[in-house]
């Protein structure tokens, strides 16, 4: 296995499952995959590490004969099961296409053009490459503008023998099929597509994905987890030789212990499930502000100019700024543009309205009001003040005066005073 590229583990490792691929837990997973898309009829579609054409074949069913969908991999023995599958029904899969290819070259696939797929997706297979953000960015290359991509990545106890076994690897210096120690939570599938550039539309858990959803090994039992796992598993070329075998089995045995509750180590079936959309970037000339939260990992930008600011006194404003009160402006919510969002909370606190801040930071950022969603306002504390292009708004009114804090004496100096508001 030393000096195996990913490719060649990935073939060492897909071709002896090809012929009983379909009867595991996978075609379930695929349909609660694409479940969670909104793949609409004549859009063209990316399947990468398509495998035997089980989420291929139902985006073909989605997006019709008026659609198009090509399936990448680079194991023959799977795509031999996906083509076959398309003979048994060629008139109706004629708009499918599949391609024998390493999917993070597709720069020397002529048939897959950058920027010319609506949904790429990659089903249980993200996990395969040594770094995330490499083969994000260049899997999003091939989508188009506004284009959505669809991955997943594993629960850190999902499969944890596998998991026990990269961490063997790594310590024992040997190259490892399976490159899973950054997939700790939502938020590390989030922060993943959003290095490389993506909107993060949702990341979520999906449970049970094969079938036991919790399992316990007994903490004695390690010897024989190590046995069947590794000695007889896909890493098994790694510690072929007695002393390497034992050394593997001593660090397992200390990563395991590690993970003894009461008696018993617990494994989880689940894995995370991320949606993120390729942003559509304003020109610089287009984009009058830039904003954000205090920890960077909310921005947003602007594509018009702002509205004169209202302050607001109300209650919860203040507790939520810990001030006085929030000014905010309003833009055109057409021109409003998130960035980064990997760290946003939507907050309701009545049924008028929803606020967005940052979770980690506690930034308040935006407000939309339901009956106004054509707009949005923005916290002026928000915006970096150095992208500001233009002639900054002026305060025009004070709303909820009736709530402003008995510290805080406003002046007649111009603006409007109004007790309360309504949009």
């Amino acid at each position: 296995m030393s000096g195996e590229s990913q490719a060649e583990a990935a073939i060492r490792l897909y071709s002896p499952r090809s012929a009983q691929y379909d009867s595991s837990w996978h075609p379930d997973f695929t349909k609660r995959f694409i479940g969670h898309l909104d793949i609409q009829p004549g859009q063209h579609v990316l399947d990468l590490a398509c495998g035997t054409g089980l989420l291929t074949y139902l985006e073909a069913d989605a997006v019709g004969p008026a659609g198009r969908v090509v399936g990448v991999d680079i194991t023959p023995g799977m795509l031999a099961e996906a083509r076959s599958k398309q003979d048994e029904e060629r008139e109706r899969y004629a708009h499918v296409e599949f391609y024998e290819r390493d999917i993070l070259n597709l720069d020397a696939l002529d048939a897959v053009k950058e920027a010319s797929f609506d949904v790429v997706t990659v089903a249980s297979a993200l996990v395969l490459f040594t770094d995330p953000k490499v083969a994000i960015e260049h899997w999003a290359r091939f989508l188009k503008p506004g284009g959505v991509i669809a991955m997943d990545s594993t629960h850190p106890r999902n499969s944890l023998p596998g998991a026990l076994m990269e961490r063997v690897g790594r310590k024992m210096g040997s190259l490892v099929p399976y490159h899973r120690e950054w997939s700790k939570s939502t938020e590390s599938l989030g922060q993943a597509l959003e290095d490389a550039g993506l909107e993060v539309q949702k990341v979520v858990t999906i449970d049970d994905q094969a079938g036991y959803r919790r399992r316990y090994y007994n903490a004695r039992d390690v010897d024989k987890v190590f046995d069947d796992n590794i000695v007889k598993g896909v890493a098994a070329s790694l510690f072929a030789d007695d002393a390497r075998s034992e050394r593997a089995r001593a660090i397992f045995k200390e990563e395991w212990d590690q993970l003894v509750v009461d008696g018993k180590v617990e494994e989880v079936d689940a894995v995370f499930l991320g949606i993120a959309r390729k942003p559509i970037i304003m020109a610089d000339d287009d984009v009058v502000f830039s904003g954000g939260c205090r920890c960077g990992k909310l921005r947003y930008q602007s594509g018009a100019a702002p509205s004169d600011i209202i302050v607001c006194h109300c209650r919860a404003c203040r507790q939520l700024s810990g001030s006085a009160y929030l000014p905010f402006t309003d833009v055109s919510t057409d021109a409003f543009k998130w960035l980064a969002t990997s760290t946003k909370e939507v907050l309701k606190l009545s049924e008028v309205a929803e606020r967005t801040f940052c979770r980690e930071c506690g930034t308040p950022v935006t407000m939309v009001y339901y009956k106004t969603s054509k707009s949005t306002s923005i916290t002026m504390g928000s915006i970096y003040e150095e992208t500001y292009k233009g002639e900054w708004p002026k305060i025009k009114m004070h709303i909820y005066v009736k709530e402003k804090a008995p510290w805080v004496e406003l002046p007649d100096d111009g603006p409007e005073q109004r007790q309360e508001f309504k949009y």
